[in-house]
């Protein structure tokens, strides 16, 4: 047993022996080194939270822009498809005026349909995946009374109810101008409320941003301890001794008062202190 604790004594030695530095010059090297690394490791963190920030920035904006992009073309085929209907309803005209309406409502029914999808599919992935079922409702709802006209079935609803008195353009007054200003209402709604779903795009931001500023900050607050350490350090093991040392050989070749040997120092500025005194005796 006494065996085994004095073997382990001796590897407990050796270790401290890996790990004990009696060099100043080693000191400083390994203090400075110290304070390269952490000023390197923060600077590193620090560089990664600011891409992430970019890169979040950069979806924000690009979500946003999509949405107003997506809110532009919606309006434009819904305007477009508002312009050809009063064109064919109200105005009316004959067959080489009413054909190019029909192919532009049926051009502006498919645009608006496909923005609406894509409108649809954006908010899918956010956080209010059902924002825009309204939209999409009443978006199908104008497109098939516009599908309805080009088909000619509005056409025979009126000329098969002889008892009223509808024509083409109070079925625009009545029916289409009605959806219109649902759907142009729905399109307002996306593009408020597609702006309210980036807020936890932009909380997330935020957060990122002070988690890019936080291992900055943990470096100053360390990087003062450390310097306080070391001028601690430096003034107890170095600056004292050597002012000691200093006095007491100017004393010695003034007074010729005998040299205090034990001044308490380590490694360099002990070796320095010995040597002194070694040679103080040696002239005696």
């Amino acid at each position: 047993m006494s065996e085994f604790n004095h073997n382990n004594g001796t590897m407990l030695e050796r270790v401290k022996k890996i790990f004990q530095i009696n060099s100043i010059k080693r000191r400083m090297q390994l203090a400075f080194l110290s304070i390269i690394l952490l000023l390197c490791f923060s600077g590193a963190m620090s560089l990664f939270e600011l891409e992430r920030v970019s890169h979040d920035t950069e979806e924000i904006l690009l979500a946003s822009k999509q949405n107003v992009d997506l809110a532009g073309e919606m309006i434009s085929a819904l305007n477009e498809q508002n312009d050809a209907m009063i064109n064919m309803a109200v105005i009316g005209g004959g067959f080489h005026d009413i054909a190019p309406r029909f192919r532009e409502c049926e051009e502006s029914i498919a645009r608006l349909s496909a923005a609406v999808e894509k409108a649809h599919q954006s908010m899918s992935n956010t956080e209010t995946p059902t924002a825009t079922d309204s939209l999409v409702m009443f978006s199908n709802r104008i497109n098939a009374l516009a599908k309805a006209y080009i088909n000619g079935e509005v056409h025979s609803a009126i000329a098969t109810d002889t008892l009223s008195r509808i024509t083409t353009h109070s079925w625009y007054v009545d029916n289409y101008k009605t959806e219109y200003v649902n759907v142009s209402n729905q399109i307002r709604k996306y593009m408020t409320g597609s702006e309210s779903t980036l807020g936890p795009d932009v909380n997330r931001l935020s957060h990122t941003a002070r988690r890019a500023v936080t291992p900055v900050f943990i470096s100053l607050v360390v990087m003062l301890v450390v310097v306080l350490m070391f001028y601690l350090f430096i003034r107890h093991y170095i600056t004292k001794p050597i002012l000691r040392i200093n006095r007491e050989l100017g004393d010695y070749l003034r007074y010729r008062t005998p040299f205090d040997e034990n001044i308490a120092c380590r490694d360099e500025i002990q070796t320095l202190r010995d040597r002194i005194a070694s040679l103080i005796s040696k002239q005696r």
